[in-house]
């Protein structure tokens, strides 16, 4: 495994395609019951993709007996894990969390943490692949039977990132998608509030429709088995993506490194801090990349 949080224990092999090694699906695991609840999903996750699964384990400064005690216990995770076909692998790593799993991201093709405030927050917002963040098991909403993954499309800028793990998530899940594309107008300027009653809101509301369409257009044609559902909404993006995930299998949002004064009122810290489902996190490209 390239150093997906080294040194690894057991099962150091992995599926090959004819365009190379198979990235793995790592789980951030810690003893606690929110990273053996990531650690299940995670496990699902390499099953659909067939992946390994690796399974890290990062503490700061590591007495000797504390890591043996913890090589034990994901030996045993492990093996209650590993079935139908996954291989799962382990590591104990020194160091601080968040940068271990950044680093374990390099290499990887999906990061699955459970949510701890902070941890989950800067791993999903700098990590190089798409992070799922499993919420906390103790909430006042519980739903049984979920269903749908539901995607947040902001426009042209975001869909060709976004759009791709949504649909071959819900593809593998064998579930419909539901994209959601939420917007609100610009702040107004005193021309504007003057012509308040002259603005054409139908027209407004056709050109956010017609955005949301072409976004979608040629990845339903790449997954033409996908049954997708859209959704344009005049309200915030966050409250907007949170109703509409509710019962859902699974959130998709894009993230944009905006810097960290920007990053604490983002949309992706506010759906991480009230999401009562799995949220997947997918970096996007600078908006500046050409």
């Amino acid at each position: 495994m390239p150093d997906a949080g080294a040194p690894t224990t057991q099962g150091e092999g992995g599926a090959v395609t004819a365009d190379g090694p198979v990235l793995p699906v790592v789980a951030a695991y810690d003893g606690s019951h929110a990273s053996v609840r990531a650690a299940q999903l995670a496990a699902g996750a390499a099953r659909r993709r067939g992946a390994r699964l690796h399974l890290l384990h990062t503490w700061l400064d590591v007495p000797d007996r504390l890591r043996a005690r913890a090589d034990t216990d994901l030996v045993t995770v492990s093996r209650s894990l590993a079935g139908a076909g996954t291989e799962v692998s382990s590591s104990v790593r020194e160091g601080d969390p968040v940068e271990a799993l950044r680093a374990a991201s390099a290499a990887a093709q999906l990061v699955v943490v459970g949510h701890q405030d902070g941890t989950a927050h800067a791993v999903a917002a700098s990590a190089r692949c798409p992070v799922v963040v499993v919420p906390h098991d103790l909430m006042s909403i519980v739903v049984r039977g979920r269903r749908s993954v539901v995607v947040g499309v902001e426009g042209s800028t975001d869909a060709d990132d976004v759009l791709p793990f949504a649909f071959a998530e819900a593809a593998s899940r064998r579930t419909d998608l539901l994209a959601v594309h939420a917007w609100r107008e610009r702040p107004h300027t005193a021309q504007q509030d003057a012509e308040g009653p002259f603005v054409d809101w139908g027209a407004v509301r056709d050109r956010e429709e017609r955005v949301l369409r072409v976004a979608l257009g040629r990845w339903r044609q790449r997954w033409p088995d996908v049954v997708v559902r859209e959704a344009v909404v005049r309200e915030r993006t966050a409250s907007v993506l949170l109703a509409a995930a509710l019962t859902a299998e699974l959130l998709v949002i894009g993230h944009r490194r905006r810097g960290p004064l920007a990053t604490r009122r983002s949309t992706t810290r506010a759906v991480l801090h009230r999401a009562t489902g799995p949220v997947a996190v997918v970096p996007l490209a600078p908006a500046d990349a050409s």
